[in-house]
């Protein structure tokens, strides 16, 4: 009698193991929520806690700066990068933040961030482009930059 003999591996690449549990999303898409959940002001603030959040994460190191590529323009990109070169963010947390929506395809907000002792401010500007959100400008206002100097 020939019997087959399976051999299963105690080790499976991660790709072919079942998760424990399933991931989710940390930040949604910078899609508007429709406009049945609330007024332009609450999708305003949703939208740039959204940024916020994401930019937050890619400060301390938790998100990786290419995975919020598509959603920034060259600009904002290069501030935040530049942001993360210029200091240590781990503890950030954010504080506040404000939004106002300026036209049906424009929002202008402002994230406090609190990292120890410092308060830090991140101003950015969202647009919509063929039904996008996309981040157009965000600076990092680290504290004394937004001072001049002679």
């Amino acid at each position: 009698m020939d019997h087959a003999i399976t051999f299963q591996s105690l080790w499976m690449p991660p790709a072919e193991r079942e998760p424990v549990c399933t991931p989710q999303p940390i930040v949604a898409p910078l899609e508007a929520p429709p406009a049945e959940h609330g007024d332009a002001s609450d999708q305003a603030l949703q939208l740039v806690t959204i940024v916020a959040r994401a930019a937050v994460e890619a400060l301390t190191g938790y998100r990786p700066f290419a995975q919020l590529r598509r959603w920034l323009s060259q600009a904002a990109f290069d501030g935040l990068t530049m942001a993360k070169r210029h200091g240590t963010w781990e503890g950030t947390a954010i504080t506040r933040i404000w939004a106002s929506p300026i036209d049906a395809n424009t929002i202008e907000g402002v994230a406090h961030l609190s990292i120890g002792g410092r308060r830090v401010a991140v101003p950015m500007r969202l647009e919509r482009h063929s039904g996008q959100w996309g981040c157009a400008q965000l600076s990092v206002l680290l504290p004394g930059t937004h001072q001049i100097t002679e």
